[in-house]
């Protein structure tokens, strides 16, 4: 009585160039987990293992052949994830081969995946080329995007600093236009005495001078640090005052000034 190993065994097809649906060839290699389902067909069918095997390999190759040819080259390259079908093909290749194989052999098929997939070397460059051109189209279309996109934000953000540097110039007009008005009130306000509004500017000059309690080595002729020297009053217009006889010396704010000495 012969005896025979019920395990699983795993088998290798040799890698056949195998054409696509859209005439692009590809080489399959394809693993396959069986084992010995019925012995007595088996034993009928296969000489032994070896030839078990073999034969499961035949059937492997042909009808992997007739699935291939239901897909496109896409579906087993690409860089789209979405068009791969390899999951989908190696159920097909399982459905084709299990019922045949168990009728026929004896043998039940419990895998079937494509372990290794290359590329005739007359179309792998071609491949390649394709696919680059591919790459090359998609960043070409970011880079278009992200051009337009910065494009639209630096026109935005032009369009705001204009809208800011308008605002800017119109309130420093109104911030000047006010200055003049207000240096011209002073103005008429010092041109009514104008040696008062002289000593009023050099007083507020020196306190600026020592208001850090500096030590400043200056000429006291000059102004206006003259005014250090001794009581230093500006000399405004003198009035006569008509209703007495005497001439006296009034400054124009009314206050009266000492009299002029008469010479004896």
């Amino acid at each position: 009585m012969d005896k025979y190993d019920n395990r699983i065994h795993v088998a290798v097809t040799t890698g056949e160039e195998t054409p696509t649906r859209d005439g692009k060839n590809v080489i399959v290699t394809t693993t396959i987990g069986w084992k010995i389902d019925d012995p007595y067909i088996f034993s009928i069918s296969c000489t032994d293992k070896r030839d078990g095997e073999n034969k499961l390999k035949s059937r492997v190759r042909n009808d992997q052949k007739t699935v291939i040819s239901r897909y496109d080259f896409s579906n087993f390259v690409s860089t789209n994830p979405k068009e791969l079908k390899y999951d989908q093909i190696e159920a097909e290749i399982l459905d084709a081969v299990a019922d045949e194989s168990q009728k026929l052999y004896g043998i039940g098929v419990e895998s079937i995946g494509i372990s290794k997939l290359a590329l005739p070397s007359r179309i792998t460059q071609t491949v390649f080329e394709a696919m680059k051109k591919e790459r090359q189209a998609v960043a070409a279309r970011y880079t278009s995007e992200g051009e337009a996109r910065a494009k639209e934000m630096t026109d935005i953000a032009e369009g705001i600093a204009g809208t800011i540097m308008s605002f800017a110039n119109r309130k420093a007009k109104e911030i000047r236009a006010e200055g003049i008005r207000q240096a011209t009130k002073y103005l008429e306000v010092f041109q009514q005495d104008e040696e008062l509004a002289m000593y009023l500017l050099e007083i507020d000059n020196l306190k600026k001078m020592l208001k850090d309690r500096a030590t400043i080595v200056l000429d006291t002729d000059h102004r206006p640090t003259y005014l250090l020297k001794s009581s230093q009053l500006p000399q405004s217009k003198r009035t006569v005052n008509p209703s007495s006889g005497a001439k006296k010396n009034t400054a124009t704010t009314g206050t009266p000034l000492p009299e002029m000495a008469k010479p004896k």
